[in-house]
C-alpha cells in the first residue's frame, strides 16, 4: 500500500486549528487533513453541518491507510503519533507562536508572530493563487477571527487583516462567522459561568489586572475555555485564570491579553502547557484553595512589570497659582500651546486648570477672576512608579486629560497627558533595543567619559531628576558617526543638579542663571572620586548642562523668548525631526531612546523634515541648516519642507546679517561646502541673500582650486594660512562692484578687516586678464603686492590659465621676497642724499632690476645705482 502524507492538529481543536488543517490541505492536496478526536462544541457543530463540503478525514479511517511518509502539524508544537508513523518520519510544525521545544533532526518549524496560524497558510494560498470556495473561505475566516477576537486582540497584525479581507473577496460569509463565534452556552456551562462570576477575584500584580475565578462542579462541563473567554471579554484584564474542581482534580484554564503575562508558564508549573496567550493544565489530587494560594504566590514572579508612569511623564512641569488671574493663564496657554496647568497652593496640588475652562471664562468676561474660581478642584494624581493601567483608570474616572505626578510627600514632580498615553499605543518596552542603545553609547564614549556619565545619571536618578543626552550626538550615534559633543539636558534646574554633583564628586562650576546653564569643571579630584586614575584618556575638561526649555517667537524672525519646560518641549523647539532624538539617562530605565517626533524613521529614510509648518517663519536661518545637514549626511529635504523653504525666502531679509554669516561660515567649514552652496543656489537661498550670489562653472572651478591649495600648498606660507573659509566666500563676492560689496559687507556685518579682504579679492580677480600673458616679474609684483594673501590665493584659484597661475605662484614663492642688497642707509652713505621720495624711487628701481634679471650681483647693483644717481645729477 502506498505511503501517505498527513496533516494533524491538537485535541480540543478550535477554529484556528481546523481552518489550518483545511489551508494546509489546499496547499498540498495529496496530504490528508485528519480531525482530532475532540473538537470544541462550536467547531464540532460547524464540521457536522458542512461535512459534505470539507475534506477532513476521521482518525478511525486511517486504519486502512499505509505507511506515513510525512506529517504536517498545524497550530501546535506537539502531537500524538498515528498508525503508520516511524520514529524518524519527517514532521513540519506550523504555528503562530515562537518555538518552545527542541526539534529532532527530522523535524522542521515554520512560523511567525501573527494573530492566527490560519493567517500564515492563507498568505501562501493567496500568493499561489489557489482557488477558494465560499465555504472554505468562511472556515478560514473563522480561524482568523476566533484567535484574534474578530481582529481586536492586541496580538492582531496587519497580516491577519489583509488575509481576512482577501477571504471576504473569496466569498466568506460574515453572518455564518458571527453565528458560530457567538455560540450560546448550554445550561451546565451557564450555571458554572455564574458560579465563576460569583467567586471571581481581581488582583493588581506588577501593574496588571489579573482575574482568578474558582468554582466546584459535581459533573463534567465541556469547554471551560469558552467560559474563560467570556470572563476575559467581561473584565478585559491582563490575564484570567479559571480553576474548576471536579472530585479530586482541578482543571486550570488560562487566557492572556498581554505579552507581559505568559500564561503558559503558569500552566507548565502545574503540569500542563500551551502558549503565551492560551494554556491549560489538569491538576490532580489537590485542594482548590491550595492551588489558588500557589497561583497567587507564583504570579508576581511571572508577570512582567507594566510600563510605569515615570516612562511617560514629563518633568519640569509648569504650574499656576490659585490667585493668578484667568487672563494671565490665557496668555500663558496661548504662548505655550499647553492644554492645561496643575494648580498649586503652598506648593501642594489643589486642582487642574484646562484650556476649555479658560476659554469659556474669557468669553464670559471673567479674565480678572482668580484661577481658583474656574479650576477643576481636587488632587487627582499618580506616583512615578504607578502603572499606566492605574493612570488610565484615574483619567477615566476623573475626566482629567492631564494627571499630575507627585512624590510620596505630595510634591509635584511632573505631568502625564492623554497624548502621552496615545503615543504609547502599539509601543512596548523593547529591552533588546534599550540594550543596543546602551551598548552603542558605551562604545562611542571613552571608558573614563562613560563612567563619568553613569555617575552623573545615578546622581540625577537619586534626586528624581530627568536627565537626557540629546541632539546631534544621538543622531550621529544612531548613524554610526563619531561625535563627542555630548549635550546634557536636565528636566528641572540644571544649576542645582550640578551643585549636587559637585558636592558629591568635587570639581568647580560655572553657571548662568539667566539661561539655566551650568558647566561642571573636571579635575584630578573628580577622577579619583569616580574611581579613575588621573590623567584619564578621553577625559573632557568640562561637561555642559542646560535646563530643558521651551521657546516662543513673538514675531517672525525675532529671537525667541525662553522659559523652563519639559524634555518633550525642549525637543519640540529644535529644527528638524532627526535632531529631536534623546537618550534617557535618568530616571530608569537608563538608555531608552525618546522619539516623540518620528526622528528615527526619518533617519532610516534619509529625510530632512521640519517639525511644524512655521519653523522657517520663526527662524529662517533653519533653511541654511537644512541644506548643511542634507549635504553632510547625504539625505534629502522632503518635499513639504522644501516647499516651506521656498515660501519663507523673503523672510531672510529680516534676519540679522550676523546670524546669516554664521550659518554660511558653518557651511564653508564642511568637508564638501560646494555641494551645500550649490543646493542653496538651486533653492534660491543664495539669491535671497544677494541676487549676485550664484554657483556657476567659474565658481566651481575656483572652489576646487582652493580645496586643492589647502591640501597641497602651492607656496609654503599657505601651511600657516587660516583664512580658507573667507577666501572661499570671497570668490562669490569677487564679481560685485565695490559699492555693492560694501553694502553686502554691512548687511552680513563683516568686520572692517574681513571686508577689506573681500575688496582685495575683488581687485585681485579684476587683475587676472593682465596676468593671463607672460609679464616681467616686476610687473607681476606691481599687480599683486598691494593685495593680501587672501587676494593672491583667490586670484590663483580663479586664474583662467596656467600662465596666470604660474606667475602668481612665482610671486608668492619667490618674487615678493626679492629685495636690493643696498639699503637706505647705504644710499645716504654713498650719495649723502637728503631725506625724501628719492630713496624709495631708487630702491624700487634697484628691486625691479633684480626681479627682471637686469642685474645679478652686488657689483652690478652698485654700477646701476651710480648710473641712476648720475642721471639725476646726484652723483657724489
Amino acid at each position: 500500500m502506498s505511503a501517505v502524507k498527513l496533516i494533524l492538529t491538537h485535541d480540543n481543536a478550535d477554529f484556528d486549528a481546523i481552518a489550518s488543517l483545511l489551508a494546509a490541505h489546499k496547499l498540498d492536496p495529496a496530504a490528508r487533513p485528519v480531525l482530532p478526536r475532540r473538537l470544541n462544541r462550536n467547531v464540532d457543530h460547524f464540521v457536522n453541518l458542512y461535512a459534505a463540503g470539507l475534506p477532513f478525514v476521521d482518525p478511525d479511517d486511517l486504519k486502512r491507510g499505509g505507511a506515513v511518509e510525512h506529517v504536517t502539524v498545524v497550530d501546535s508544537q506537539s502531537f500524538s503519533t498515528v498508525r503508520g508513523m516511524r520514529k524518524d518520519t519527517p514532521v513540519r510544525f506550523v504555528d503562530h507562536h515562537p518555538l518552545t521545544r527542541e526539534l529532532a533532526d527530522w523535524h522542521e518549524f515554520s512560523g511567525d508572530l501573527v494573530g492566527a496560524t490560519t493567517t500564515l497558510l492563507v498568505e501562501q494560498l493567496n500568493a499561489q493563487r489557489v482557488h477558494i470556495e465560499p465555504l472554505e473561505a468562511t472556515l478560514l475566516l473563522l480561524g482568523i477571527y476566533e484567535d484574534t477576537g474578530s481582529l481586536t486582540y492586541g496580538t492582531t497584525t496587519a497580516r491577519d487583516m489583509r488575509c481576512a479581507a482577501w477571504l471576504m473577496e473569496c466569498g466568506a460569509e460574515l453572518d455564518v462567522v458571527r453565528e458560530f463565534l457567538q455560540h450560546p452556552l448550554v445550561p451546565e456551562q451557564r450555571e458554572l459561568y455564574e458560579r465563576l462570576l460569583e467567586h471571581a477575584e481581581t488582583h493588581l500584580i506588577n501593574g496588571h489586572i489579573v482575574i482568578v475565578a474558582m468554582a466546584h462542579t459535581a459533573e463534567p462541563v465541556d469547554e471551560i475555555a469558552t467560559l474563560a473567554h467570556k470572563l476575559r471579554e467581561l473584565y478585559e484584564p491582563g490575564a484570567v485564570f479559571v480553576l474548576v474542581q471536579l472530585n479530586g482534580d482541578i482543571q486550570l484554564v488560562a487566557r492572556g491579553t498581554t505579552n507581559a503575562i505568559d500564561v503558559s508558564v503558569v500552566a507548565t508549573h502545574f503540569g500542563g502547557g500551551g502558549h503565551g496567550r492560551a494554556a491549560a493544565a489538569l491538576i490532580r489530587d489537590r485542594v482548590l484553595e491550595d492551588v489558588r494560594a500557589e497561583l497567587l504566590n507564583l504570579l508576581p514572579r511571572i508577570v512582567t512589570a507594566s510600563i510605569a508612569v515615570s516612562a511617560l511623564m514629563s518633568m519640569g512641569v509648569q504650574t499656576i497659582r490659585t490667585t493668578e488671574r484667568v487672563e494671565t493663564a490665557a496668555r500663558r496657554m496661548q504662548r505655550t500651546g499647553h492644554e492645561g496647568f496643575p494648580v498649586v497652593e503652598d506648593e501642594r496640588l489643589v486642582g487642574l486648570l484646562t484650556r476649555r475652562a479658560v476659554d469659556r471664562a474669557m468669553s464670559h468676561g471673567m479674565g480678572r477672576q482668580p484661577v481658583r474660581e474656574i479650576m477643576e478642584a481636587g488632587a487627582v494624581s499618580v506616583h512615578p512608579d504607578d502603572s499606566i493601567e492605574l493612570l488610565q483608570q484615574r483619567m477615566m474616572r476623573s475626566g482629567w486629560g492631564q494627571i499630575p505626578v507627585v512624590d510620596e510627600d505630595g510634591r509635584l514632580l511632573g505631568i502625564v497627558t492623554r497624548t502621552d498615553l496615545i503615543k504609547q499605543w502599539g509601543q512596548h518596552p523593547d529591552e533588546q533595543r534599550r540594550t543596543e542603545i546602551v551598548t552603542r553609547l558605551q562604545a562611542a564614549l571613552s571608558p573614563g567619559l562613560w563612567k563619568l556619565i553613569r555617575a552623573i545619571a545615578e546622581e540625577a536618578h537619586s534626586r528624581r531628576i530627568g536627565l537626557y543626552v540629546v541632539g546631534g550626538f544621538v543622531r550621529d550615534l544612531l548613524l554610526g558617526f563619531r561625535n563627542m559633543d555630548v549635550d546634557l539636558v536636565v528636566e528641572g534646574d540644571a544649576i542645582e543638579l550640578v551643585r549636587a554633583i559637585r558636592q558629591q564628586y568635587g570639581g568647580d562650576m560655572r553657571s548662568h542663571a539667566q539661561f539655566g546653564t551650568a558647566k561642571w569643571m573636571l579635575d584630578a579630584a573628580v577622577a579619583r572620586r569616580i574611581g579613575l586614575a588621573y590623567p584619564v584618556a578621553g577625559w573632557p575638561t568640562f561637561i555642559d548642562f542646560v535646563s530643558a526649555r521651551t521657546e516662543f517667537y513673538d514675531a517672525p524672525t525675532a529671537l525667541p523668548t525662553v522659559e523652563r519646560g519639559s524634555i518633550k518641549l525642549d525637543l519640540h523647539r529644535r529644527d528638524f525631526t532627526i535632531n529631536t532624538l534623546a537618550i534617557r539617562l535618568s530616571p530608569e530605565p537608563f538608555g531608552v531612546l525618546l522619539d516623540f517626533y518620528g526622528g528615527e524613521q526619518d533617519l532610516r529614510e534619509g529625510v530632512i523634515r521640519v517639525l511644524h509648518s512655521l519653523s522657517f517663519v520663526d527662524d529662517p536661518t533653519r533653511m541654511l541648516r537644512a541644506v548643511r545637514l542634507e549635504q553632510r549626511l547625504g539625505f534629502t529635504i522632503e518635499p513639504r519642507t522644501e516647499d516651506l523653504i521656498r515660501g519663507a525666502l523673503p523672510l531672510l531679509d529680516r534676519v540679522s546679517g550676523d546670524r546669516i554669516r554664521h550659518e554660511l561660515a558653518l557651511i564653508l567649514a564642511e568637508v564638501y561646502p560646494l555641494r551645500a552652496l550649490a543646493r542653496l543656489d538651486r533653492l534660491g537661498i543664495l539669491a535671497a541673500i544677494h541676487p549676485a550670489l550664484r554657483v556657476d562653472a567659474w565658481i566651481r572651478s575656483a572652489f576646487y582650486a582652493v580645496r586643492y591649495a589647502r591640501h597641497h600648498h602651492p607656496w609654503p606660507s599657505l601651511a600657516e594660512f587660516d583664512n580658507w573659509m573667507l577666501t572661499a566666500f570671497s570668490l562669490f563676492t569677487s564679481r560685485l562692484d565695490e559699492a555693492e560689496l560694501e553694502l553686502l559687507g554691512k548687511r552680513l556685518q563683516f568686520s572692517r578687516a574681513n571686508l577689506n579682504h573681500l575688496i582685495n579679492v575683488r581687485r585681485a580677480v579684476a587683475r587676472l586678464p593682465e596676468l593671463n600673458e607672460e609679464r616681467r616679474a616686476s610687473a607681476v609684483v606691481a599687480l599683486l603686492e598691494p593685495l593680501d594673501e587672501v587676494g593672491w590665493l583667490a586670484a590663483w584659484a580663479a586664474a583662467p590659465s596656467a600662465i596666470a597661475r604660474s606667475q602668481i605662484e612665482r610671486f608668492a614663492c619667490e618674487w615678493r621676497f626679492v629685495r636690493p642688497t643696498l639699503t637706505g642707509h647705504d644710499l645716504r652713505t654713498i650719495a649723502d642724499l637728503k631725506p625724501g621720495p628719492i630713496y624709495g624711487q631708487l630702491l624700487d628701481r634697484l628691486r625691479r632690476a633684480w626681479l627682471d634679471a637686469e642685474i645679478s650681483t652686488p657689483a652690478e647693483e652698485r654700477a646701476l645705482l651710480d648710473r641712476l644717481l648720475a642721471e639725476e645729477n646726484l652723483a657724489p
